[in-house]
């Protein structure tokens, strides 16, 4: 159950990074282990961990998808040494892959 989304967050994260046309190959590997290392944690958490209502399941997704935001935009711009693409980075990727899986999740 938990590879199930992160695989599919890799991956729509990843092509994600297409609309930025980025050409470094290395930088899909790195963002690839950095969206793994963020989201096994967090996948964890929501599936084994947290036993809340409807308010605060929410409550979770938005404080666990800040951190995931935050961390990933620091180990980017540890590599880009670039703000202002690894702010863009972090933001448009995770909101694809929030928004992507979210929409898969209503559906089935």
């Amino acid at each position: 159950m938990l590879k199930d989304p992160l695989i599919l967050t890799v991956i729509l994260e990843c092509l994600a990074l297409l609309v930025f046309r980025e050409k470094d190959i290395v930088f899909y590997i790195y963002w690839t282990a950095i969206t793994t290392i963020t989201n096994v944690p967090a996948n964890l958490y929501m599936t084994y961990v947290f036993s809340g209502g409807r308010v605060g399941y929410w409550v979770s997704v938005a404080v666990i998808e800040a951190l995931v935001l935050t961390i990933e935009y620091l180990l980017c711009l540890a590599y880009t040494r670039s703000q202002r693409k690894s702010i863009k980075y972090s933001l448009v990727c995770n909101a694809v892959s929030y928004f992507i899986g979210s929409l898969i999740i209503m559906i089935f």
